[in-house]
């Protein structure tokens, strides 16, 4: 009932926006702003969401190293702020609580930001929001259509054939920045607090690291008799199997550990905490989920299981890093065997450096 009603206000919101859209056509590029240029970019959505998104900030602020770049994040991404903070001044966070949201646009209009770039590829009723009532004087986003939402439309790349870290990058468009593949490399820096718990947490690393992460959303849960398969056969003296889960997957994790080799990662208290002791391993096997881009991020050989997918799975892999997918057409992951993911597994560790 509580979910039709919100429905219900976001169509009529959205109505009322519509009928309030920039009708003037799309500016050119912005390439002579001030150097104090005030931007904030909108990223609101998900984890994964805001470290595809860490290139596009980097380059910008490489570009205008004076400029106050600020973040909105939202409740389910705010965990890897310090992710941005290398680049954005400060983060805002977005919530669905009305009386929040009211102090959120006054905040934001408070600010007098000369930009508002909408990260996200399809506009959402809260971009539109936050654009409308903050009275910002310009507006990039990507699509496909001059809708007036955006003073500068970016066209939308094919969907189905440019990776999402291209994709979002396009954005710099807006400013006259063309960048190239190699610029847009993914990062992760561990804050220096944490760069020695992987020892203390893992213990000293005296053989090749294999880090399972099981979670990612029970839709993306591969099963725990897979994982027992996997690892019975992954079993070797040279390898040493760390599994990674959230607090909900902390039951399977131990049931899985209790009748193989997998040793549990400790259940971390934070993201950062949660990367650093992912970021000891040699090689990560996850499902689709924000480990995907954190191994990306470091160059690790990445194995990663999709689900539904039909044509072309290219685009949230893990973008200019070694890896391996192993798909299904299903809904589910479990359908999935054990046996296709053991050899992708044996084909990336076989392919590691060897240590003299």
């Amino acid at each position: 009932m509580f979910k039709s009603i919100e429905l219900f206000f976001r169509r009529c919101l959205l109505l009322l926006l519509r009928g309030k859209n920039r009708s003037q056509s799309p500016k050119p590029i912005l390439n002579n702003l001030p150097e104090n240029t005030k931007i904030l970019f909108l990223r609101h959505d998900k984890i994964g969401d805001v470290l595809i998104t860490i290139p596009t900030i980097r380059i910008l602020r490489h570009h205008f190293p004076n400029a106050q770049l600020d973040i909105l994040l939202g409740t389910k991404n705010q965990a890897v702020a310090s992710s941005v903070l290398n680049y954005c001044r400060q983060t805002l966070v977005y919530t669905k609580k009305p009386i929040e949201i009211f102090i959120l646009l006054k905040r934001i209009r408070a600010e007098r930001y000369d930009i508002i770039i909408d990260c996200i590829d399809n506009p959402s009723t809260t971009s539109r929001m936050i654009i409308r009532f903050s009275k910002v004087k310009y507006s990039v986003g990507l699509e496909n259509t001059t809708s007036g939402i955006y003073t500068h439309s970016v066209a939308l790349p094919d969907k189905a054939t440019t990776h999402i870290v291209e994709r979002t990058a396009t954005l710099l468009h807006a400013f006259g920045i063309y960048p190239k593949p190699s610029d847009l490399d993914l990062e992760y820096i561990i804050p220096k607090q944490y760069r020695e718990l992987a020892e203390i947490a893992l213990g000293k690393k005296d053989k090749i690291r294999l880090g399972i992460n099981i979670a990612a959303g029970w839709e993306k849960y591969w099963g725990r008799e897979n994982f027992i398969s996997l690892l019975h056969k992954l079993q070797s003296d040279e390898l040493q199997i760390i599994g990674f889960a959230t607090s909900e997957f902390q039951g399977e994790l131990n049931a899985i550990s209790t009748v193989t080799s997998l040793r549990n990662a400790p259940l971390s208290s934070n993201f950062d905490e949660f990367a650093t002791m992912l970021s000891s391993c040699d090689v990560i096997f996850t499902p689709d989920t924000s480990v995907v881009h954190l191994s990306a991020a470091w160059k690790i050989p990445c194995l990663v299981l999709y689900s539904n997918i039909v044509e072309n799975h290219m685009l949230w892999t893990p973008y200019r890093s070694p890896h391996r997918v192993v798909t299904t057409s299903q809904p589910m992951l479990s359908t999935i065997l054990h046996q296709s993911v053991l050899t992708e597994i044996k084909e990336l560790l076989a392919q590691l450096p060897k240590k003299v």
